[in-house]
C-alpha cells in the first residue's frame, strides 16, 4: 500500500511546485519571449495547447497536464520552448491526432520563432 501511495504522489502533478514556480524566468527563456514570432507562437499556444497542457486542465476528463508541462503563461510557454518545437513545430505528434485542427502555418510559426530565438541565444553572451 505505501508503495502504491508513493508512486501515486511521484507522478501527480498537483505535488508539483510548477504553479509557485510559475514567475521565475531565466535570462534564456526571456530571451525566448523576446524573440521575433513569440507572439504569434503564443497565441497559437494558448488557443490550442493550453486547455490540456493547464494546471486544471478544461479538456475532457484530464485531472493533471499531460507529462506535466503546463502552457498557460508566457512564461511556460518560454520554458517548453524546446518542446513545443518538437512536439508540434517539427514532429507533428501534439496536438495528439491534431484534435485542435492545427493549421500547418501556425507550426511553420512556432518553427520560425524557436529557430530565431535559438540563432539569437547562440549569439548572447
Amino acid at each position: 500500500l505505501l508503495f502504491v501511495i508513493a508512486a501515486w504522489l511521484s507522478t501527480n502533478p498537483s505535488m508539483d511546485s510548477g504553479e509557485a514556480n510559475a514567475s521565475v524566468i531565466s535570462p534564456r527563456q526571456q530571451q525566448f519571449m523576446s524573440a521575433k514570432g513569440f507572439q504569434q507562437a503564443a497565441e497559437t499556444v494558448h488557443g490550442r495547447c493550453s486547455m490540456c497542457h493547464a494546471r486544471a486542465p478544461a479538456w475532457g476528463n484530464m485531472r493533471w497536464a499531460p507529462n506535466g508541462v503546463f502552457l498557460e503563461t508566457d512564461g511556460d510557454i518560454a520554458r517548453a520552448a524546446r518542446a513545443i518545437y518538437l512536439q508540434a513545430g517539427v514532429s507533428h505528434a501534439m496536438p495528439p491526432a491534431n484534435i485542435t485542427d492545427l493549421p500547418a502555418e501556425d507550426r511553420v510559426a512556432i518553427v520560425q520563432w524557436y529557430r530565431e530565438a535559438s540563432r539569437e541565444a547562440r549569439k548572447a553572451p
